[in-house]
């Protein structure tokens, strides 16, 4: 988990002379001044069962954030309110044969970025003779 000021990095983004902003890293329980590049960062959900490839999203839906992670053969789900404090992931789908690659979740809005109440993962799969075979899939994911 990292931070920056909004303003910073729209100024350095877009300024006179482009470049990237600093930012801190979540460590130990507080925003301390670690750097971004090269500091110390805290897991922020050391006890879960599954980790792997984490990819967060906001759900309009929810109003929380959404964290879907892919762990090889298989993905699961967590949530938080913040960002920074997670539910204890929970097993969404499991793979038998060649693992996964790659997980994404997508909106069905006009906006992909947000999820609502039903949402997409996609993700590649891996077929048994390397990345010629790997074909992209959808899977679809319902709140309640």
């Amino acid at each position: 988990m990292a931070r920056a000021p909004i303003a910073e990095v729209l100024t350095a983004a877009f300024g006179t002379k482009p470049h990237a902003t600093s930012f801190q890293k979540y460590y130990a329980g507080d925003w301390r001044l670690e750097p971004g590049m090269g500091g110390y960062s805290t897991d922020l959900n050391p006890n879960a069962p599954y980790s792997g490839e984490l990819q967060v999203a906001y759900s309009d839906y929810l109003k929380r954030y959404v964290m879907i992670i892919g762990e090889g053969v298989l993905f699961a789900y967590a949530e938080s309110p913040d960002g920074l404090h997670w539910t204890s992931p929970v097993l969404l789908y499991q793979f038998s044969g060649q693992p996964n690659t790659y997980v994404m979740p997508v909106g069905k809005g006009e906006d992909p970025r947000i999820l609502g109440k039903d949402f997409y993962l996609f993700y590649t799969y891996g077929g048994s003779s390397g990345w010629p075979s790997n074909y992209v899939g959808r899977l679809t994911v319902s709140c309640q």
